[in-house]
């Protein structure tokens, strides 16, 4: 999983290669203390042995917050930059000035993965099962396992049309992650979208999706729920 490679690299100071173990750069050691450094064993153990189970690694991350906070300040520059090049390849993350920043907010919403039907953001979010928005289109409460659906979002003119942003999809009573990454856009449009089909199908239960800039807060942009009733295999 792209999105899990990519967290554990931020929190935990060593970035998970496993077709070239030699990448691995780790953190000085002098910068971690004992519960650091079990954490990271455990979490790269079971990042190896137990990839598909994201919600445990999510909340080892959550448990270990403020731990995880501290290694990413720890770090150097160089070494955070290097982790988001290994994390996110072919993305241009020069719009970030300050990775430190980014990387802990990254670990925050990774490990909270759950959308605030509070929160007033400036753009909209839909989810459908067709690539083309259209303003009447509903998603049906019955879907396939293996079916795509899409996310469409509309900055309203609010935000900048960036040819980037960031998504993240979850489940909203577990909050497991399914898909947090940056995706490329079309910045000449302000209404664009993101599909998802997850690896392992579709589930009845409600979901959640949110947009964000790709900038040093990952300021969101749009969220929205949805919930599927029936899953037809």
């Amino acid at each position: 999983m792209p999105f899990l490679s990519g967290i554990l690299c931020f929190g935990l100071g060593y970035f998970i290669a496993q077709s070239k173990p030699e990448s691995v750069l780790p953190v000085p050691e002098s910068h971690q203390d004992i519960a650091v450094e079990n954490f990271i064993q455990r979490i790269q153990q079971k990042a190896q042995t137990q990839p598909e189970n994201s919600l445990a690694l999510q909340q080892q991350l959550k448990n270990q917050k403020a731990q995880v906070n501290s290694v990413i300040d720890s770090a150097t520059t160089e070494q955070v930059n290097k982790y988001l090049e290994q994390s996110f390849p072919g993305y241009d993350l020069s719009s970030i000035q300050n990775k430190h920043t980014f990387a802990k907010r990254l670990v925050s919403e990774f490990v909270n993965a759950k959308n605030d039907p509070n929160e007033v953001l400036a753009g909209k979010a839909t989810v459908t099962t067709q690539q083309q928005y259209a303003a009447n289109s509903v998603l049906p409460r019955q879907i396939y396992a293996g079916q795509q659906l899409f996310a469409h979002f509309d900055t309203l003119g609010r935000v900048p049309n960036n040819e980037q942003v960031f998504i993240r999809w979850s489940n909203h009573v577990t909050g497991e992650m399914l898909f947090f990454m940056p995706q490329r856009v079309s910045s000449n449009r302000e209404q664009n979208w993101v599909s998802l089909n997850p690896l392992k199908g579709w589930k009845a239960g409600t979901y959640d999706v949110k947009y964000y800039q790709l900038n040093d807060q990952l300021n969101p942009i749009a969220q929205t729920s949805f919930e599927i009733e029936q899953v037809i295999d």
